[in-house]
C-alpha cells in the first residue's frame, strides 16, 4: 500500500512542475519541424532553417532570465477556443502534408498552429506579460518556413536580372565588352550563367534571418532592427554582386572550366563577408544602449502557471492519434494498390545529326534526380529539336525535388527570355492526356517554343485526366481522399525552333512525342 501511495505521490508530482507541458509542447514542433526538414535538405535557399530552432530556442532562454512577474491569464474561455481550434485543424493539416508535402500554404499552416499553441502556452502561464516578453523568439521560428512559390520565383528573377545587368554595367564602365543575354553576360571567354545561387537571394534570407536574431539577442530598439535588417540586405546584395563580378574576372581569364571549380569558394566567401558586416554593424547599433535587465532586476523568479494533467494527457493523446490517424489511412489505401507504369523516352539517337548535351554536375547537385538525359537534333520536318528527361523515383522529397524548377527558372538561366506563357495545353498521346505547359523563349535571335510536363506516377484508382488537375488545390485534397503519397516523378521538357505560331508549334510537339513516347 506504501508503494501504491509512494508511485500516485511521485506521479502527482511530476504533473505539478511544467515539464509535462514543456514535453508536449516539444512533440508539437518535432512533428512541423518534421515537415520542413526535407526543404531545408534539398533547398539550399533554406539551408539556414537547420539553425533557426536552435537560435530560438537559445532566444526563449535569454528571456526566461528577466522575465516579468506572472499574472493570472483572462479570457479563458477564448483561450480554450483557440486551443479546440488548432487540435481539430491539425488532423487535416498531416492529413494533406502527407500527400502534398510541397504546398508551401500547409507549411505555413502547420507552423501557425505550432506558434498560436505556444503563445497561448506562455499567455495561460504568465498572463499577458509573459505573452508580450516571450512573443519574439517564438514568433521567430517563422524565417525558417520557405516562402510561397510565386513570391519567391518573382524575388528570384528580379535579383538575377538586376546582379546581371550590374555587372554588364560595371564592366562597361570600365570599358571590357561584355554583353547581356537574359540571366546570362556573354564575354569574350565565353558565356557566364548568374544563376539562383548568385543572385543574392540566399544571402538575402540568411541575412534576413541574422538580423532578426542578433537584433533580439542585442535588444535593439524597433529602429535600429530596422536599420539592421535593411542595411545587411543592401550589403548582401552588392557582396553577390561582387561574387558574380569575380566569376565573370575568372572566366575572361581563366576560362569557364576555373568559373565552375570557383564557384562555390567564392560564394562562401561572399556569405562570409556579408555575416562580418552584420556582426560589425549589430555591434556598432549596440553602442550606448543599456543592458538588459537580469532576473534580479526583475524580483524573485517565477514559474508560472502550470498546465493541468487532463490538458496534458488529452494533448499527447490526441497529437498521437493524429499521427496513427494519418500514417493508418494512407497505409491502408496503399495496401494492395497496383501503379501503373510510366511512360518514358525512346530516344531518336539514329537520327542525323542528335547529340546529346551532357547534364551539368550542378544540375545533378540540384535536382538530385535518379534518371536524366538530355539531347538534341534536328528533325526531319526542318524544326530543330531539343529535349530533356528527367526521374524521380517514388520517395518523401521526390515532389519538392520534381517541382523545385520549371522552364522559367532553368532556361532563363541560361539566357532564355520568357516572351509568352501560354498556359496548360494539354495533349492526348496515344489515349494518355499530358498536362503540357507551353511557353515562348527567345535565346538571341532565336526563339523556340517549349512545352514542359511535369507527371506524376498513378495507380489504377486514378482518373485519366487526374494528373494534369493534381497540381491545384482540389487535386491535392482528391489525392488525400484517395490516400496517394510519395509518388514518383518524371519531367519532359521539349523545345522546338521553327515553328511561326504556337499552333504550328503544338502540332509539331504532338507528333514527336507520337514518335518518342512510350509506355
Amino acid at each position: 500500500m506504501n508503494a501504491v501511495a509512494a508511485t500516485a505521490e511521485a506521479r502527482a508530482d511530476f504533473f505539478a512542475r511544467p515539464w509535462p507541458g514543456l514535453l508536449l509542447l516539444g512533440a508539437l514542433w518535432c512533428v512541423t519541424i518534421n515537415q520542413l526538414r526535407v526543404e531545408w535538405s534539398i533547398n539550399p535557399q533554406y539551408a539556414y532553417g537547420w539553425a533557426v530552432p536552435l537560435l530560438a530556442a537559445y532566444l526563449v532562454g535569454e528571456r526566461w532570465r528577466n522575465r516579468p512577474r506572472a499574472e493570472a491569464a483572462k479570457a479563458g474561455t477564448r483561450l480554450v477556443g483557440l486551443v479546440l481550434i488548432c487540435a481539430a485543424v491539425l488532423l487535416p493539416l498531416r492529413a494533406i502534408q502527407e500527400a502534398a508535402p510541397d504546398w508551401r500554404a500547409v507549411g505555413w499552416a502547420m507552423s501557425g498552429i505550432s506558434v498560436a499553441l505556444s503563445l497561448g502556452f506562455v499567455y495561460f502561464a504568465g498572463g499577458w506579460p509573459w505573452l508580450v516578453h516571450f512573443a519574439f523568439p517564438v514568433l521567430f521560428f517563422l524565417v525558417a518556413v520557405p516562402w510561397p512559390v510565386p513570391l519567391e520565383q518573382a524575388l528570384v528573377q528580379r535579383l538575377m536580372h538586376a546582379v546581371t545587368t550590374l555587372c554588364v554595367e560595371i564592366f562597361g564602365w570600365f570599358g571590357w565588352p561584355a554583353v547581356q543575354h537574359g540571366n546570362v553576360i556573354e564575354i569574350g571567354a565565353g558565356k557566364v550563367g548568374v544563376e539562383e545561387a548568385c543572385s543574392g537571394v540566399r544571402s538575402l534570407q540568411t541575412m534576413f534571418m541574422g538580423g532578426l536574431f542578433l537584433g533580439e539577442l542585442f535588444r535593439l530598439t524597433v529602429a535600429r532592427r530596422v536599420i539592421l535588417i535593411g542595411s545587411v540586405c543592401v550589403f548582401a546584395f552588392i557582396c553577390n554582386v561582387g561574387r558574380a563580378l569575380a566569376l565573370i574576372g575568372i572566366t575572361a581569364k581563366y576560362g569557364p572550366a576555373s568559373a565552375a571549380h570557383w564557384h562555390n569558394q567564392i560564394g562562401l566567401a561572399a556569405l562570409a563577408v556579408s555575416f562580418a558586416g552584420l556582426a560589425g554593424l549589430a555591434a556598432v547599433l549596440r553602442r550606448g544602449k543599456a543592458a538588459p535587465a537580469t532576473a534580479a532586476d526583475a524580483g524573485p523568479p517565477h514559474t508560472g502557471r502550470i498546465l493541468p494533467r487532463r490538458v496534458v494527457l488529452a494533448g499527447a493523446g490526441w497529437l498521437l492519434l493524429v499521427e496513427l490517424g494519418t500514417e493508418t489511412w494512407y497505409r491502408w489505401h496503399e495496401s494492395g494498390r497496383t501503379t501503373l507504369p510510366s511512360w518514358t523516352v525512346d530516344w531518336p539517337a539514329d537520327s542525323a545529326g542528335f547529340r546529346e548535351v551532357p547534364l551539368s554536375e550542378n544540375v545533378r547537385a540540384v535536382l538530385r534526380y535518379n534518371e536524366g538525359r538530355s539531347a538534341a537534333w534536328p528533325g526531319s520536318d526542318g524544326n530543330q529539336w531539343s529535349m530533356f528527361f528527367l526521374r524521380w523515383n517514388p520517395g518523401r522529397a521526390s515532389a519538392q525535388l520534381a517541382r523545385s524548377h520549371g522552364p522559367e527558372v532553368c532556361l532563363a538561366a541560361n539566357g532564355a527570355v520568357l516572351r509568352e506563357d501560354f498556359g496548360l495545353r494539354p495533349m492526348t498521346i496515344r489515349g494518355l492526356e499530358l498536362p503540357l505547359h507551353a511557353y515562348l523563349f527567345t535565346a538571341g535571335e532565336t526563339s523556340m517554343y517549349v512545352f514542359y510536363c511535369l507527371w506524376e506516377d498513378r495507380t489504377l484508382t486514378d482518373a485519366p485526366a487526374s494528373t494534369r488537375q493534381r497540381m491545384t488545390s482540389g487535386g491535392r485534397l482528391k489525392d488525400v481522399w484517395s490516400g496517394n503519397r510519395n509518388r514518383g516523378q518524371q519531367v519532359i521538357e521539349l523545345a522546338v525552333s521553327g515553328p511561326n505560331s504556337v499552333g504550328e508549334a503544338e502540332s509539331a510537339t504532338a507528333r514527336m512525342l507520337e514518335a518518342v513516347l512510350r509506355w
